[in-house]
């Protein structure tokens, strides 16, 4: 009996420490505001072929045609937490999936790739620029007619090595 007594208290004793101990701390943490675009640091500056014209704009994007060449011309500002990020936003396609060549231009990252694209009226050659400053991307995509684009080659060349950023310092 003596020992029955004996281990039921001893499992009496042992079960209050299996339950759980509650302690409540109560912090008070700073209000976290969710990332918000912010005015650019730069805006795009660009040496446009003859011919060229502005067709849509937004306030973070402008697309220019010249239809008789079969070229279009696109330069946009956006946000991307990092380069593949802001590869599939230009492309649709994953950076894995593209030879990307990194360069720097402005003291900033560049890369540089190009693509085919398909759409219902026929193919695209199309290339793009990329230079990065954290979040802030700033690219030109120029995308020429599968057909009609052979020769646009130099006036493409003369696109992307007029590509420049320019800060307004309100002076």
């Amino acid at each position: 009996m003596k020992k029955v007594c004996l281990i039921g208290l001893m499992v009496w004793l042992l079960a209050g420490c299996a339950a759980p101990v509650w302690e409540t701390v109560e912090d008070i943490l700073p209000a976290v505001e969710a990332a918000a675009w912010q005015e650019t640091a730069y805006e795009i500056q660009l040496g446009l072929p003859e011919g060229v014209v502005l067709t849509e704009e937004t306030e973070t994007c402008r697309l220019y045609e010249a239809p008789e060449d079969n070229l279009e011309i696109q330069t946009e500002t956006f946000l991307a937490s990092g380069l593949d990020g802001a590869v599939r936003h230009l492309s649709g396609m994953y950076a894995e999936n593209l030879t990307i060549l990194k360069t720097q231009r402005f003291s900033l990252p560049e890369y540089q790739f190009v693509w085919y694209a398909q759409s219902e009226e026929g193919g695209w050659l199309c290339r793009a620029d990329l230079v990065m400053d954290g979040l802030d991307c700033y690219a030109v995509v120029c995308r020429s007619r599968e057909s009609g684009g052979n020769g646009l080659d130099e006036e493409i060349r003369q696109v992307f090595s007029s590509f420049g950023l320019f800060r307004d310092e309100g002076v």
